[in-house]
C-alpha cells in the first residue's frame, strides 16, 4: 500500500513540472472548426492559430499587375481598420488550375484562394476547402442570383465572388449584312443560314471560340435557348456539323479581332472585358441568353475561398466579407472596370451600366442555369467541350461524358 501512495505522490509531482513549463498554454483556440466531412478533416492538418496570436492572413490571387494593386488598395483599408496584417500574392493573370493546386497542396498554403467560381464544389469536395458561411460575422455582399448554385454543396457556402466576367458574342454589323444576316441568330434556323452564307465567302468561319474552355459551347447552346446539360441533341449535332467552320482560339489569340473586323469571322465568343477593352467601336456586343434569365455557365466569375489549411478562418472570412462588400465592390468596379459579384451594387443602379450590351438588371435573375445535374465536374466538362469541337466526340459522345458517373464505372457499366 506505500509503495502504490508514493507512485501517486510521483505521478503528481510528475504533473506539476509539466504544467510549470508551459504556463502561457491555452488549449482554447479562437478559431474552432465546424463539423466538417471526412476529407475536410483529413485536408486540415496545419494546427489553428491560438488565442491571443494575432491574425496573419496569406491571401494568394491571380490577377493582372493594376488589378492587384487595386485589391492591394482595398485590402490595405481593411488591415488598417482591423490591425490584421494581411499577405497578397499574386501567381499572374495566366496562372491556371495547376497553379492553384500546388498552392493548395505543396506551395505557401495560403488562408485563401482564389478561384474560378465553376470549381469551386470540385475543391469542396475534394476537402481542399472550408464553408465560408460557418466563420462569417458580418454577411458582406449578397453573390448574384445566377452564381448562388455554383458557390453551394452539401449544405454550406464555399466561396464569395470578386467579380463577374459574362461572355458574350462579338460581331460586325457591317460583316453581319454583307452575310445577309440582320442580327445575330437565336435560332438554329438562324445560324444555319448564317454558316451557309460563309460557305460562299472564302475563308470566312461561322464562329470563333476557345478550344480550351466551356463558355463558347455554352454560349451558342444559350443562344438557341439550349442549357449546357443535357444539352439539345440537335444544337450539339448543329456544332459537329458546323466544325470545319468554327475558329478555335487557346484564349490568347488577338488575331480573332482583326477578323472579325475584315469578315473572315461572322461571330465570335469572347469575354465583356475584352471586348470593353478594345473599345468596341465597330464591333457590337450581345449576351447569349434570352429574356431575363441568366445561365450561370455563360458567367466566368472570380471568387475567394477559405483554404482547408488556413490557420485563422473568422479572420479570413472576415477579410472576405470586407473586399465583397457593396462599397468594396463598387471600389473594385472603379479602379478595375470589371463588374461586381454582389447584387446589392445593382439594385439601385449599377455605375456605367447604361453602356452594357445587355440589361444590368439581368443579372438579379436566377433560373437560366443547369436544366439538370452533371455527374462531370467542370474540369470534365471544360474537356468533353474541347473535344467535342475538335471532332473527337459527337454530340453522344458528349451527352455521355457530362453524365458519366464513377458508380457506374464500378458496376462495369
Amino acid at each position: 500500500m506505500l509503495k502504490r501512495k508514493n507512485y501517486w505522490l510521483l505521478f503528481a509531482i510528475l504533473l506539476l513540472s509539466l504544467t510549470s513549463l508551459s504556463p502561457s498554454m491555452d488549449l482554447n483556440q479562437t478559431d474552432d472548426p465546424p463539423v466538417l466531412n471526412e476529407d475536410q478533416s483529413q485536408s486540415q492538418s496545419s494546427s489553428l492559430r491560438q488565442k491571443g496570436e494575432p491574425a496573419h492572413l496569406r491571401i494568394s490571387v491571380s490577377l493582372s499587375n493594376k488589378e492587384f494593386r487595386e485589391l492591394q488598395k482595398i485590402s490595405g483599408h481593411y488591415a488598417l481598420s482591423t490591425g490584421v496584417t494581411v499577405e497578397l500574392s499574386n501567381l499572374g493573370e495566366a496562372a491556371g488550375e495547376d497553379a492553384l493546386m500546388n498552392e493548395l497542396t505543396i506551395g505557401n498554403r495560403p488562408d485563401i484562394v482564389m478561384t474560378e467560381a465553376h470549381h469551386i464544389k470540385e475543391l469542396a469536395q475534394q476537402g481542399f476547402l472550408l464553408p465560408v458561411d460557418v466563420y462569417r460575422s458580418s454577411p458582406g455582399g449578397t453573390p448574384l442570383p445566377p452564381l448562388q448554385p455554383l458557390l453551394q454543396w452539401n449544405g454550406y457556402v464555399w466561396g464569395m465572388p470578386l467579380d463577374i466576367d459574362p461572355y458574350v458574342f462579338v460581331y460586325s454589323l457591317k460583316v453581319m449584312g454583307e452575310l445577309g444576316v440582320e442580327a445575330l441568330p437565336r435560332t438554329l434556323d438562324q445560324w444555319t443560314r448564317l454558316l451557309e452564307q460563309s460557305f460562299k465567302k472564302p475563308n470566312t468561319y461561322v464562329l470563333a471560340m476557345d478550344a480550351g474552355s466551356a463558355y463558347g459551347v455554352s454560349a451558342f447552346l444559350e443562344s438557341v435557348s439550349s442549357s449546357l446539360y443535357p444539352g439539345s441533341r440537335d444544337a450539339l449535332d448543329w456544332i459537329g456539323q458546323a466544325r470545319s467552320s468554327i475558329y478555335l482560339t487557346d484564349g490568347q489569340d488577338d488575331s480573332v479581332w482583326n477578323m472579325l473586323r475584315e469578315g473572315k469571322i461572322a461571330a465570335a465568343v469572347l469575354p465583356l472585358s475584352e471586348w470593353q477593352e478594345s473599345g468596341g467601336g465597330d464591333l457590337a456586343a450581345e449576351a447569349p441568353w434570352l429574356g431575363d434569365a441568366v445561365g450561370e455557365e455563360t458567367l466566368y466569375s472570380r471568387t475567394f475561398s477559405l483554404s482547408a489549411q488556413t490557420r485563422s478562418p473568422k479572420a479570413a472570412a472576415d477579410w472576405l466579407s470586407y473586399i465583397t462588400s457593396a462599397r468594396s465592390q463598387l471600389d473594385w468596379l472603379a479602379g478595375t472596370g470589371r463588374l461586381p459579384a454582389a447584387e446589392e451594387a445593382y439594385r439601385g443602379g449599377l455605375p456605367g451600366g447604361d453602356s452594357l450590351p445587355f440589361d444590368a438588371g439581368s443579372l438579379l435573375m436566377g433560373g437560366g442555369g443547369l436544366a439538370g445535374e452533371p455527374q462531370a465536374d467542370w474540369s470534365e466538362i471544360t474537356s468533353a467541350a474541347g473535344l467535342l469541337l475538335t471532332g473527337k466526340l459527337d454530340a453522344a459522345g458528349y451527352i455521355k461524358a457530362l453524365s458519366y458517373s464513377p458508380e457506374e464505372e464500378d458496376n462495369g457499366l
